[in-house]
């Protein structure tokens, strides 16, 4: 009896640690349009592109499968904050995609700044610490 309780406290246990993990994971939303309305109800001006010719260009770029980007900016405390995220058609198309846009990104980045690039899953995101959190 007391090994019995003692596994389902453990599982209970578990259970709760992964859902602890999963809440404070720090990428941004998953969904392209529920990010773009988190933003906008940060306070951000952000924008969705996800047509062929809006597209069009990152292909030119050299980075392919793209489904949707989301990009938004805001003036915070006299900080601008940022946020691009693009999505992918699934997590291996994202992967195929990580070293070009991560060199790309360290290349362009500000050393003084909190601007970082992640991965997570099918998608890649790009900006200050304040924009990621905001398309929660």
């Amino acid at each position: 009896m007391k090994k019995t309780i003692a596994k389902i406290l453990t599982f209970v246990l578990v259970a709760v640690m992964m859902c602890t993990i999963l809440v404070s994971c720090d990428a941004p939303n998953s969904d392209p349009s529920k990010a773009l309305q988190a933003l906008k109800d940060n306070g951000y001006t952000a924008e969705k592109l996800d047509s062929a010719i809006s597209l069009g260009f990152l292909e030119l770029a050299g980075i392919n499968h793209v489904t949707a980007v989301v990009s938004g900016t805001a003036k915070k405390d006299d900080k601008v904050e940022h946020v691009t995220i693009i999505y992918f058609e699934d997590k291996e198309a994202a992967d195929a995609e990580w070293e070009d846009v991560n060199k790309y990104m360290d290349d362009e980045k500000d050393e003084d700044s909190d601007w970082v690039i992640k991965k997570s899953g099918s998608m890649i995101y790009y900006g200050t610490e304040a924009g990621i959190k905001a398309a929660k």
